[in-house]
């Protein structure tokens, strides 16, 4: 009889570690002290170089996906947008809020948080910036929107920089879109502005408004930057909790 429960017990124990309990994949939130902004024109990022130690295994590295929001409102500062309760960027941004929060446990960030808001993977210009400025190994780097008219929004890394380059939905792997203007930069133009460029097809990642283009004057890009990874038994995709980058207004290119 002994020799019987022990058989069963042997046979319980196996069960549970083959076909049980999966394992819970977590990644690590980037903290919000590492986000310093300074108006709405420039945030300096660091990510600890040990962020990802733990999780090696299964982590990638970095993203930061981002909205662009037109606007007839002239907004000096972050509080200045958040508190334009009426708008479509303080709609995201509250709605995101419970996601952001490093308290709040019930949230799980998923593909769909993002992209079911319209939000898209940032690129840079010349380079891969998964590989270089959001890699697992971290460190710091300067996001700036100058005001002058004509000088490119860049990401500053390891002293050079390089220009912001919108979305095109291709390496989201979901459905791609053609955005005007075709070069890609953050830069405050007609085409942008327009609201019958802001459909799927076309300017995918801009939250438009229905008046007169000459009336929405100015365009904001909401960022956060996210942990990601794969997960090593389904390989779907990880996601950590968001944080916060800023809320940054476009210049116009003349």
């Amino acid at each position: 009889m002994n020799c019987l429960k022990t058989t069963v017990i042997l046979a319980s124990c196996l069960f549970l570690l083959t076909c049980g309990i999966d394992e819970y994949y977590y990644l690590p939130k980037v903290p919000d002290s590492g986000v310093v902004t300074q108006s709405n024109t420039n945030a300096e990022v660091y990510i600890p170089s040990g962020l990802l130690n733990q999780v090696d295994h299964y982590a990638t590295g970095y993203v930061i996906f981002y909205r662009i929001y037109i606007s007839n409102l002239e907004l000096n500062t972050v509080s200045d947008i958040l508190n334009y309760t009426s708008s479509k960027i303080y709609s995201d941004y509250n709605s995101l809020l419970r996601y952001t929060d490093p308290s709040e446990t019930t949230y799980i960030t998923s593909l769909t948080t993002f992209s079911g808001k319209g939000f898209y993977e940032l690129e840079l210009e010349g380079i891969d910036i998964k590989s270089t400025v959001l890699s697992k190994s971290g460190g710091t780097f300067n996001i700036q929107f100058p005001t002058r008219p004509g000088d490119w929004p860049n990401i500053e890394y390891n002293e050079n920089e390089y220009s912001l380059l919108r979305s095109n939905g291709l390496k989201e792997g979901g459905t791609p879109f053609n955005p005007v203007p075709e070069d890609r930069y953050f830069f405050n133009s007609d085409d942008l502005r327009n609201y019958a460029n802001a459909i799927p097809t076309i300017n995918a990642d801009v939250a438009g408004q229905q008046n007169d283009v000459n009336e929405q004057t100015n365009a904001y890009a909401s960022m956060y930057i996210v942990a990601v990874g794969q997960n090593p038994t389904t390989f779907s995709k990880l996601y950590g909790k968001p944080t916060h980058i800023s809320i940054f207004k476009l210049p116009s290119l003349y």
